[in-house]
């Protein structure tokens, strides 16, 4: 059936929408939590809460790229998995679009939406585009361009 490619769009179609709503559901999720707890008391710096939100919409998207936990940051590294660009970007985007922004809660999922379907169906102009996007974020960080080696050989003396 994954051999047709009418097939294959289909699926993408439904997988983004999936992704979409795990992405948005997490951040949302985390966003009440937050704001409901109140052992601790509230960022005397922040009206509302933006790590936690932005951690669990990433870890939405990601989908256990991570897991097992043996694979370290292995996803990450060199910036070439578009599901693990489109989990940072898409909660980052939402939360501005929603809480900076005044933009709906249903617009701004059916945006990221679209983004994440169009990433996955042209991935050619989608690298392109992001590329430079994700050399400058490397660079900025400082994160290596290659990966550290995870076996260093040693002399023999």
């Amino acid at each position: 059936l994954m051999k047709v490619e009418v097939s294959k769009k289909i699926f993408t179609v439904a997988f983004g929408i999936f992704k979409t709503t795990q992405i948005v559901g997490g951040l949302e999720l985390a966003a009440k939590a937050v704001a409901a707890e109140d052992l601790l008391p509230h960022s005397a710096y922040f009206p509302i809460a933006l790590a936690a939100p932005l951690l669990c919409g990433f870890v939405g998207g990601c989908g256990g790229a991570f897991l097992p936990f043996t694979n370290g940051l292995a996803p990450i590294e060199e910036g070439k998995v578009w599901n693990i660009r489109a989990a940072f970007l898409a909660p980052l985007a939402y939360l501005i679009m929603t809480r900076f922004c005044g933009v709906e809660m249903l617009n701004a999922k059916m945006t990221i939406c679209v983004f994440r379907i169009l990433g996955d169906l042209f991935p050619g102009p989608r690298d392109s585009m992001l590329g430079p996007v994700t050399a400058a974020l490397y660079k900025g960080t400082n994160v290596r361009s290659t990966p550290l080696p995870t076996v260093v050989p040693v002399k023999k003396a």
